[in-house]
């Protein structure tokens, strides 16, 4: 897939396919469900960090606008290994936190000014997030807060729909989203650094250092 193509496609990431505005919602889920025996699990394997020396443009800014980026991450700033936080602790914060007080506008705020507001409040209260992209199969996205923690001596990846307080695992964010979004996913990534330019339009910005990547 060329270069421009790849461009289309990120921007239709977060420019479309997120929910509709509505109450905030907490789904009513165990906080962990351990696979059943007859599943194997392999948590580790889709997770290995794939490391990048610079950040990987993936939305393209137009020629009209001028955005001032941060600069690249330093060589001691590792991004490509993920911090992990207190499951629970984490959770209840998250919970009590997100009040959800900004409504969905279309082209002004969105699923991924959702997350990168979570993000940021996050790490001022002291848990480390990241941005979860999830591509649906029709080419349309999603944005999600995705954390790593270890629960019941198990680690794995689970990510947070900031508009409505649901969560979700590896193992069921395919499902609960579809149900919810009526939409097949086809890829979720996680990314370890990523840079808004201090915009809130999503197309100018750039991911780098993808921390976990599973197809479907």
């Amino acid at each position: 897939m060329g270069i421009y193509q790849l461009l289309i496609v990120f921007i239709l990431v977060l420019l479309a396919g997120c929910i509709t505005p509505g109450p905030a919602e907490i789904a009513e889920q165990p906080y962990y469900s351990t696979p059943s025996p007859t599943v194997p699990v392999t948590p580790e394997i889709t997770s290995t960090p794939v490391v990048q020396t610079t950040p990987v443009t993936i939305f393209q800014t137009p020629p009209a606008v001028e955005v001032q980026y941060k600069e690249p991450p330093k060589p001691e700033e590792n991004h490509s290994v993920a911090i992990e936080v207190n499951y629970r602790e984490y959770v209840d914060w998250f919970l009590l936190n997100n009040n959800n007080i900004r409504y969905y506008t279309t082209d002004e705020y969105v699923c991924g000014q959702y997350t990168v507001d979570m993000i940021n409040a996050s790490e001022k209260a002291g848990f480390k997030a990241y941005f979860g992209a999830i591509m649906f199969s029709d080419g349309t996205g999603h944005a999600l807060v995705s954390f790593k923690s270890t629960f019941s001596g198990y680690t794995s990846w689970y990510f947070f729909e900031p508009q409505t307080n649901n969560r979700m695992t590896e193992q069921t964010i395919s499902q609960v989203l579809q149900q919810n979004m009526g939409k097949k996913v086809s890829e979720v990534t996680v990314y370890g650094y990523y840079d808004d330019a201090g915009d809130k339009d999503p197309a100018t910005w750039r991911f780098a250092y993808p921390l976990y990547t599973k197809k479907y």
